[in-house]
């Protein structure tokens, strides 16, 4: 009735989504059935569903006029507008613009002719620096970590910054906002357990745990620390009347082995020395408590102590908090991605790329894509050759030393991977663990980094256990495409 009574002018669909046999039988018919016309409406599908949800985003119904459109139309068609992801980022880009016409209706307020004033302009496409062999491997990986996982995966190429995949479970499927969510499907994504909607690999706030002992490392290697000193571990460490219990066994520690066993008393005992300026200053060139510039609407800066806050009431349990990863920090699996390229690479802080150009529908129109420009230096971490050195060696013995290495599990024969496992504690407000957050950081090949792997695990058992399983399988995935990339290649360019 209010289609009648109020937009007359306007076709009122009757029967939307038709097959190419229901459109072939009504062309079929003789004569054109009175009051009935074919219509191409453009719509919005994902054919591949949950995969990569969180990077693409949703759409929901918005009639509205968007930039450099006629705010005044009498009737608009119905519209969607991208509300997160690329697709709310890039939502002018990928929308375009609608059209204007005038139309000439009689006095009973049916059609008799139109005038078209502007044509439409068809939105354009992005073309991403997502893999997707290796998109689809990590979230395979990432399903099987255990039961009901929750946490995020993020591959990036260490040597230009470019996101290679990025994955977040539970994940949603945007075709479920199209035409429009209904109410038990919406229930659904507004769990507050689960959190579907929201990317865990992006914009959830973890603290960062042991992996964050590659950014204490480097501070006390450039405080001048003696890698072959031995200090004792007597499975804990007083910080004033403080007691910090150490996982790790007891006995003597050099610098290689408490970072294979994840000493906290090494650790902090060598923090506490180097101070907790120098280890401010690492983590503030790898931009720890900034956002990172990826553009999904979803990009969180995290937590991380500022040069004036630590000069205004910082004491020393707090500095031993932040040596192992604790504390005053919260970062984001994309964050440590950075850290982890930035240490593989010599020294280079990249921006992340999501978007490596963006392309004209009409790729015969001549119009040159608008190209996003690859490996965008941020900042550089400044340590010494040496410092970066002895660490990437400790982080190759994180994996490869089979009898104390806490990242085993990840190690794949021929592609030799560098790692750091980390397990974070999740405190209640009366200072007791409820849960933990699992890691593993890395990157492969050791002697050429092509790749930085991050696993993040929510509620797991450890990074040794939990998460570094799933970066061996995802470094096989890596190794397989690219053993079937250069065999392709060969058949290419082999002689007849």
């Amino acid at each position: 009735m209010n289609h009648y009574t109020n937009q007359l002018a306007l076709p009122l669909p009757i029967l939307t989504n038709l097959t190419p046999s229901q459109v072939a039988r009504f062309q079929e018919q003789p004569s054109t059935l009175p009051g009935l016309d074919l219509d191409i409406q453009p719509t919005r599908v994902y054919p591949r569903g949950q995969s990569g949800a969180h990077m693409v985003g949703f759409l929901r119904r918005d009639d509205s006029s968007m930039k450099d459109e006629d705010a005044f139309f009498n009737f608009r068609l119905p519209d969607f507008k991208g509300q997160v992801g690329l697709e709310g980022a890039f939502d002018q880009v990928l929308r375009g613009r609608a059209g204007v016409k005038s139309v000439l209706v009689n006095n009973l307020g049916y059609r008799q002719s139109e005038t078209i004033w502007a044509p439409a302009d068809p939105g354009k496409n992005l073309v991403l620096t997502i893999n997707l062999d290796l998109q689809h491997a990590a979230e395979k990986a990432l399903a099987g970590a255990q039961p009901d996982v929750r946490g995020a995966v993020v591959i990036m190429d260490p040597n230009n910054g470019d996101i290679l995949a990025l994955v977040s479970i539970p994940s949603y499927d945007p075709n479920l906002f199209l035409p429009r969510v209904n109410r038990a499907h919406w229930d659904m994504l507004m769990d507050e357990d689960l959190k579907p909607t929201r990317s865990r690999a992006t914009q959830e706030n973890y603290q960062p745990g042991s992996i964050f002992k590659i950014v204490t490392a480097l501070a006390c290697l450039e405080a001048g620390l003696d890698p072959y000193a031995k200090i004792y571990n007597p499975r804990h460490i007083f910080v004033g009347r403080r007691k910090i219990d150490d996982t790790a066994p007891e006995g003597e520690y050099d610098f290689r082995r408490a970072f294979i066993l994840s000493s906290n008393t090494y650790f902090i005992t060598n923090g506490l020395k180097a101070g907790v300026e120098r280890i401010v200053a690492v983590g503030h060139r790898l931009h720890f408590g900034e956002r990172t510039g990826i553009p999904t609407w979803q990009d969180n800066g995290g937590i991380f102590p500022t040069a004036r806050r630590i000069k205004t009431g910082w004491v020393e349990g707090e500095t031993a908090n932040l040596c192992i990863g604790q504390g005053e920090i919260a970062v984001t699996p994309l964050q440590m991605a950075v850290m982890a390229s930035a240490i593989a690479n010599g020294g280079t802080v990249f921006w992340p790329r999501l978007v490596a150009r963006i392309e004209t529908q009409d790729l015969l129109s001549g119009e040159q894509p608008t190209m996003v420009p690859q490996g965008r230096v941020r900042d550089y971490l400044g340590v010494s050759p040496r410092s970066l050195r002895i660490l990437r060696e400790a982080m190759l013995a994180d994996v490869e030393d089979q009898k104390e290495g806490g990242g085993r599990l990840a190690a794949v024969s021929g592609f030799r991977v560098c790692g750091k496992t980390g397990t974070a504690q999740i405190m209640d407000i009366h200072n007791r663990v409820v849960d933990w957050t699992t890691w593993f950081a890395s990157y492969a090949p050791y002697e050429n980094p092509r790749y930085a792997v991050i696993v993040t695990v929510e509620s797991g058992k450890s990074g040794g256990s939990t998460c570094a399983p799933v970066a061996q399988k995802i470094y096989q995935a890596i190794q397989q495409y690219e053993n079937q990339s250069n065999l392709r290649m060969t058949s290419v360019t082999k002689a007849p």
